[in-house]
Parts: C-alpha cells; structure tokens; sequence
C-alpha cells in the first residue's frame, strides 16, 4: 500500500499545502482557474458557505498572478500558463475579526490596506478615507511596478454578515463604510488586471454589481459549479485508500448535496474532518459555527421549517439580496443550509428553482436550531429526547405519546404569552417536525396525495406512521377513532404506502389550546381485511 498524502487541515495558503514539509493532497481545481483567467481583464464574484475553500482559492489565484510556477507542476494549468509575466497582488482578507461594531470593521479594513502597503514598499499618504487609501494603494502599486494590479478579496460581506442579528443599524453602518471603500475599484479600473472576490451574500447596495466594473456573477454558472468543494468523482480518484471500508452511500448521505448547477459537491471541511476522525459521523462543518443571524432570521420569518424544503424561488430571490428586505429563504440558500434540487424553466421569464436541504447533517443541525427557537428548549438538554426516537424505531407507542407529551410539558409558559399560537396545527406539526428531524428521524409532513395533504408520515425500517393532528377536537369516548382518525380513513391517507412492504401505523393525535399539551393520542396497526370506510 503506498503512503498516503496528508490531508490538508488547517492548511490556509496555496503556497503552504504545495511546499510543505508533508506530502499534503491537493484536489486541483486549475481548471477552472484557467477558465475563469484567460481573459486579459475581468472581474469575478464567487458566493459559497463558509468553510468552502474560498481562501484557498484566492490564495490559489495569488500564487498564480505572482508567478510562482513551481507550485504549480503536475497541474492542469501548469502548461498552459504565460510564466514570463506576473503581477503584483493586491489581497484583502476580511474572514479574520470578530466585527461587533463599527471600529471594528474600519480598523480590520486599515489593517489589510497597510498590510498590503508594507509589502509592497509604499507608504500611503491618505489615512482619513478607506476608500481613497484603497485607490492609492492600486494607483501606487501600478506605477511601482509597471504592471496592472490583480485584486483579490476575500469574504468581502463578514463584517455585515457578523451585524446582522444586531438590533441596531449596525449592520446597514457597515454596509455604508463598505461601500465606500469597495468604490475605489471603480475609481482604479484601469489600474486593474483581474479582480477575483467571495463571499456568502451577494448584497445590493454595495456599488460593486453594477457600472463600469460590474462583477460577473459565477456563483450559479455551470463552468464554475464544483470550483469550490469536492464532486463524487474528486473523492473516488483522489483520496487513495482513505476510503477503503467506508460506506459511500452513507458518507453521501450525510455530506454531500451541495448544487450550483454542475455536478454535486461535498463541504471540504466536513469530508476532511470526517477523514481525520477515523470516518466517524459528525455535524463537523454545522459545529464549526453559524452565523448569529440565522436564528434570529428563524425568529422573523414566517416559514415553518418544514415549508423550507421544497420551497421554489425566482431566480432573482437567490442571486442578491437586499439588507433592507431580508429574505430567509435566499438567506438559507447562501449560507448553506439550502441547495437547489431542481432547475425549472419559465417560458419567456427566466428561471425558477425548487430548493431543498443538501444532507443529513443540515437536516439534523438546521431542526435543532428551528426546535430551540419554536421552544425555546435546547433540545440536547431534554432527557426524554431519544425516548421518542427510540420507540418509533421498536414500535412502542406508549413510548411515543409519553415523550411528546414530556416535550411539550417543557416549554415555558412565556412561549404562549402575547401570541395565540398554541391555536394552530401548524405549531405543533412544526415543534414535533422539527423535533424527531434532528434526532435523525426520517419525517415529512403535509404529503400531498390525490385525496388531500397528509399532517406527518414518520418511517422506521418496519413501519410507517400516517399522522393527523387536529386542535380542540372533541374528546373521544369508549371506540370512538375521533376526528383525527376519521379523517385519515375517510381520505384513505394510508393507500400510498400499500405496497411498501412495511406495516401501516395509523394515529390519530388531539392538542388542547388550554392545556398546550397533545391530550388524545390513539394509533392503530391498518389492516388488509379491515373496513376503511367506517
């Protein structure tokens, strides 16, 4: 068996993975780096989720520019290069600081237009604009060398991805001392070779997608679509023996998904932590951090969590966003924790696409952030959690009703107070959705069939449970199957699933508005011979 390479952890320069002491594995993305350079001039944006490899990219296209030639053997672009010339590079980092207010996101910005000053031997003269320092440095650069300026930035929206869950205006703040910094690449335009910049949200109102230099959007363009985490075919004539023993269709499963219009790619991180740890299955990339938005966004919108999956944006939802209309969807999708299942084409109008959750892992991880914010319970902390799981899996329904019961029993009171939720099925339907989702359990609700909308279908390897809740029914008395119940016989709501092979579970479960507490649950096994129409 032949060494195997390192795997790349931590790793954050270009020049760092190809030099380094260790054989570390490279998956060799040049391609599309020629693809995206073989123009004399050319601005670029690249929307991914953190910890995509966007760094590495940039850093990438910096050694690239820069001519260093020899990091580049053996990979496609290394014979296909002009290595005569080279360009000096301009590289501004946003993804290091913690942006809490305003300071903060000037004094990084200073911190970058110095940095880059120092290293190329320039002192500038302007320290009261960020944007007219910035076009100094360019112009300066430019005249030092003789040469256009290569621009790259990286995760150039952090600082207001970091404000956005303020109360404040702090985030819009940001967005102001940003735009007029990004300005000067208008101002620097012919001062400019090539301008590459990522980040997760493409955000209007930032003056950089529009005029002269208007920035080709590649986040959705098929050529780029795997330019940035790793396709199947990447990981199976790649990584050598790493995967040997290893279930493919699980590690899938759980990692990958991830569409932009090409192929489906893997999360970088999560693939190579999984790897380092032995292949065991963990929510790496999910417990690396979220962004503190997101649960405030949760908080504000009005999708439940199982509406996200499935939903269907016009394109424009997804390719910008406005900080003034803040729409939780697109958010989603930028972020990571939606993906595009389906590309649907509209006569004369352009594109829509059919969204829905990439993996396991998000599935998992994005329903108990949804569960903590219904409830306000963090759910890891519930001691009842896998009862629920576990007996939906061994068929104890007892089990069942008891840890349902015990969920709701746990959610304070000051959930219900100044809203009339607790009315609706479609709070509990959520609550309980989101609840056995991240314990892992395989869930849908509101399953259209030809009869009508089905409340939940839960599935076990042996069994499949039909649900419908309903609010303030009548109490059954003595064999009465109750409204519920009724209602999942007289729509024959079980007839999908006849030739599963699996039994049939059908329940029936009441919530009280008073109580806020489920106080009827009734299941029963369907059978062949039974009379459904009673």
């Amino acid at each position: 068996m032949s060494q195997r390479q390192a795997l790349p952890i931590g790793i954050q320069t270009f020049e760092d993975l190809r030099t380094g002491g260790a054989d570390y594995l490279y998956i060799d993305k040049t391609a599309h780096i020629h693809e995206m350079t073989k123009l004399t001039k050319g601005y670029y944006f690249l929307s991914r989720p953190r910890r995509f490899g966007k760094s590495m990219l940039c850093s990438t296209l910096q050694a690239l520019f820069e001519g260093k030639q020899e990091l580049f053997e053996g990979l496609y672009i290394h014979d296909k290069w002009d290595w005569s010339e080279n360009f000096p590079v301009v590289r501004i980092d946003l993804s290091a600081a913690n942006y809490k207010d305003l300071g903060a996101v000037e004094t990084r910005v200073w911190i970058n237009l110095n940095r880059n000053a120092e290293f190329h031997g320039i002192e500038l003269k302007i320290t009261d604009s960020l944007g007219g320092a910035f076009e100094e440095l360019i112009l300066r650069i430019y005249q030092k060398y003789d040469k256009k300026v290569v621009v790259l930035i990286d995760e150039y929206d952090k600082p207001i991805q970091d404000t956005l869950s303020n109360e404040d205006d702090l985030a819009s703040n940001s967005l102001d001392v940003l735009r007029g910094f990004y300005s000067a690449l208008k101002a620097s335009d012919q001062y400019i070779r090539f301008c590459f910049m990522t980040g997760i949200t493409k955000f209007t109102g930032v003056g950089l997608f529009s005029g002269a230099n208007n920035f080709n959007d590649i986040s959705l363009d098929q050529r780029y679509a795997s330019i940035c985490g790793f396709t199947q075919n990447e990981l199976e004539t790649n990584f050598g023996d790493y995967f040997d023993g290893v279930n493919m269709e699980e590690v899938q499963a759980w990692y990958n998904g991830y569409n932009y219009l090409g192929d489906k790619v893997y999360n970088p991180f999560d693939i190579l932590m999984f790897l380092d740890k032995g292949a065991y299955f963990d929510n790496y990339w999910w417990d690396s951090g979220q962004p503190s938005f997101i649960a405030k966004i949760f908080s504000q919108g009005k999708v439940m969590p199982y509406q996200i999956d499935n939903l269907v944006l016009p394109s424009e939802e997804l390719k910008q966003f406005d900080l003034n209309h803040l729409n939780l969807v697109s958010l989603l999708w930028q972020a990571g924790y939606l993906t595009i299942a389906e590309q649907i084409k509209i006569p004369m109008r352009g594109y829509r696409y059919r969204m829905a959750i990439p993996n396991n892992e998000v599935q998992v991880s994005l329903n108990k952030l949804f569960f903590s914010d219904l409830t306000t319970l963090r759910q890891s902390s519930q001691h009842h959690n896998y009862k629920a799981y576990d007996a939906i899996i061994d068929n104890q329904l007892g089990d069942f009703e008891k840890a349902i019961k015990a969920m709701f029993a746990s959610i304070p009171y000051n959930n219900y107070v100044q809203n009339n939720i607790n009315k609706f099925e479609g709070y509990y339907a959520s609550v309980i959705y989101a609840y056995l989702m991240a314990l892992g359990l395989k869930t849908r609700t509101e399953e259209a069939i030809s009869s009508g909308r089905i409340d939940m279908v839960m599935e076990s390897p042996t069994h499949i449970y039909v649900v419908e809740f309903k609010v303030n029914a009548p109490k059954p008395e003595g064999d009465e199957r109750g409204e519920a119940l009724d209602q999942i016989h007289e729509k024959k709501y079980y007839e999908p699933y006849l030739n599963d092979g699996r039994k049939i579970v059908l329940i029936g479960m009441h919530f009280s508005e008073e109580e806020k507490n489920l106080n009827w649950f009734k299941p029963e096994e369907w059978k062949l011979n039974q009379n459904t129409n009673n």
